[in-house]
């Protein structure tokens, strides 16, 4: 079976990011199919490059993964952004129209332009669709301000007739499908396949929490950690109004890991409150997030306030719960439902910086409490996100939509 998958930031071995669109490849190429990725040339949270890849498998099987130039810097705005997200999409048309004819197209949103792209292919070589959304557009846009409803009338109707157009869709989030539903599209064909925790990326070598530890100069601290992008739907000022809130208390500090544009105000606010407690990391390999992890005492997790909040699932939230960190968290939504019904964690509303405050204060207090916290959250993403399964799964769907047998095979999600 021959695949082409269209997903403009297609994460590099070694880059941040999600890492599951990898490992689903890896999977069909190791089965034996020939798998063609079409990404762009750089990462979407570092910006740095990411190199073209080629891996033969014994049986027959194989994944390229092709790159293509385009305008780097869309987290200066939005112009910047949709000189990235439409200096992508033609010509990679152009190039998935040199190769080989596949058996199924998959079109991954975000941004909606590469779904659009990728249906527009599979229609020319008369293949099967399957649409995978990992961010719902344009209404996300929408909530954040970014363009007006007006301006998002025609995005919808693009996304509309994509919902129509595939044979099956795949939604990253539970919120997704949710607002999928609302939209009409119909329930029997959009199944709920999330990242996926990895066992395997947990087996650390004894003495890693205290090496890394001695390494950042974390010592006796108390250190809550944050790892991910520094964005508006992140709100991490909010960590560092709990910083300020918690200057006084010398041993806890707050250390915070990853990209974004909202980095710069993050530390300039941290300056003009003149707070020691916290500290900005560069981002760090996906791969390298576990043992941080370990050596960290608790995980933050901040969101913005949004009518859309339900649709966000972080891939962070994964990674606390299978490092076995009690998560303390300032948001709304689906992820601190979770929290709180597994007791993964404690849990305060949107931009509540007082209360996350509180949070962290009282989770230094109580090492017991936090520990057994983390323990529930290893054990729910254990129970019910294993990456085996979900790309078993996924695997499944792909294979029943290139053979058009779609139809007999249930929805599924993972909750």
């Amino acid at each position: 079976m021959l695949i082409h998958y269209y997903q403009q930031f297609f994460t590099g071995p070694s880059a941040p990011g999600t890492l599951t669109p990898r490992k689903l490849m890896q999977r069909l190429a190791s089965s034996g199919c020939q798998v063609h990725v079409i990404a762009t040339d750089f990462n979407v949270y570092s910006e740095q490059t990411e190199p073209p890849e080629n891996e033969v498998f014994g049986n027959g099987g194989s994944l390229k993964i092709h790159r293509l130039p385009s305008p780097r810097g869309l987290r200066r705005g939005l112009r910047a952004r949709l000189q990235t997200y439409l200096g992508f999409v033609w010509p990679a048309f152009r190039y998935g129209r040199s190769l080989p004819r596949p058996d199924l197209v998959i079109g991954s949103i975000q941004p909606l332009f590469t779904g659009i792209m990728a249906e527009r292919l599979a229609r020319r070589w008369r293949v099967p669709f399957l649409l995978e959304i990992r961010d719902l557009w344009p209404d996300a846009l929408v909530a954040k301000g970014a363009i007006s409803p007006l301006q998002a009338w025609p995005l919808h109707q693009l996304a509309n007739y994509l919902y129509g157009s595939a044979a099956r869709i795949v939604s990253l989030t539970p919120g997704i499908k949710l607002e999928l539903l609302k939209k009409g599209a119909p329930a029997n064909k959009i199944d709920v396949l999330p990242n996926g925790f990895d066992p395997q990326m947990y087996q650390l070598p004894a003495g890693t929490r205290d090496q890394v530890r001695a390494e950042l100069g974390w010592n006796n601290h108390f250190v809550a950690v944050f790892t991910g992008t520094h964005v508006e739907v992140t709100a991490v000022e909010t960590i560092v109004l709990a910083a300020k809130v918690l200057r006084d208390q010398p041993g806890i500090r707050f250390d915070l890991f990853g990209k974004g544009q909202r980095k710069p105000a993050a530390i300039q606010l941290a300056k003009e409150l003149g707070l020691s407690n916290i500290h900005f990391h560069d981002p760090v390999p996906k791969a390298r997030i576990p043992e941080i992890l370990a050596a960290s005492d608790a995980a933050l997790m901040t969101l913005f306030k949004s009518p859309l909040i339900d649709i966000y699932f972080e891939n962070k939230l994964i990674d606390y719960m299978g490092a076995g960190k009690g998560i303390l968290a300032a948001m709304d939504g689906m992820q601190g439902e979770l929290i709180r019904r597994y007791n993964a964690g404690r849990v305060v509303g949107s931009l509540d910086h007082e209360g996350l405050a509180r949070l962290v204060h009282a989770a230094a207090q109580a090492p017991a409490e936090l520990a057994a916290m983390g323990a529930n959250g290893r054990r729910f993403v254990s129970e019910h996100l294993l990456l085996e399964d979900i790309l078993n799964r996924y695997v499944t769907v792909i294979g029943a939509v290139a053979k058009r047998q779609v139809k007999e095979i249930p929805v599924w999600e993972p909750f």
